[in-house]
């Protein structure tokens, strides 16, 4: 079976920012972690919109990804990922998601973002969807800086696993070695062993 990441950026995000080219090649390493990795480029990554981005999110992976699929989010990538994840028929499962510097909440929200936090979710569905969920959150994010709210929020809403990375600000620097420990460990074959050994 084949074990695919797939990544979305952040507002303004693309495949050469952030961690994004760093974290393809540590998990295409050998032996690697996944079998395909891709990250998305996005509509408008300066303006996103719910419906674009969901669009071409459900136009990569098609309308029902495979069940050994793994997303990772980066800000309003993990509302992307959680609103495509929202409308997978139901009983269908993905190995899971690991969202970085999520939030619901946006201390400042500016115009083009208000529909982001406004048009709501189906968050029973997301939480069906997902095997596994973690979230990589740190406690200086200047978009969110109520970390223990958000925490809360991502923890009861989707029963994630929360990590909390001290001074990890936004997570834009060219590597980021807790999202890369978040999927290693979640997502390798260790991390498998250990969720099945923990039922």
């Amino acid at each position: 079976m084949t074990r695919s990441l797939v990544m979305v950026p952040r507002w303004a995000g693309s495949p050469d920012t952030d961690f994004q080219p760093w974290l393809a090649a540590k998990v295409r390493a050998p032996p690697p972690l996944f079998d395909d990795v891709r990250a998305l480029a996005m509509p408008t990554p300066g303006a996103p919109t719910i419906d674009g981005w969901v669009s071409t999110l459900a136009a990569a992976v098609g309308a029902v990804p495979a069940p050994s699929t793994v997303f990772l989010g980066h800000s309003v990538g993990c509302q992307a990922v959680m609103r495509y994840l929202s409308a997978l028929p139901p009983g269908h499962v993905v190995e899971g998601a690991v969202f970085v510097a999520g939030w619901f909440e946006v201390d400042k929200p500016w115009d083009t973002l208000r529909p982001w936090l406004d048009t709501p979710m189906d968050f029973e569905r997301i939480r069906a969807a997902l095997r596994r969920c973690v979230v990589v959150l740190s406690d200086a994010d200047p978009f969110t800086s109520d970390h223990r709210r958000n925490t809360r929020l991502f923890e009861e809403r989707l029963g994630a696993e929360v990590r909390l990375v001290p001074g990890g600000r936004h997570f834009n620097n060219p590597r980021e070695p807790a999202v890369l420990a978040a999927l290693q460990e979640r997502f390798g074959p260790q991390g498998a062993f250990v969720e099945a050994g923990s039922r």
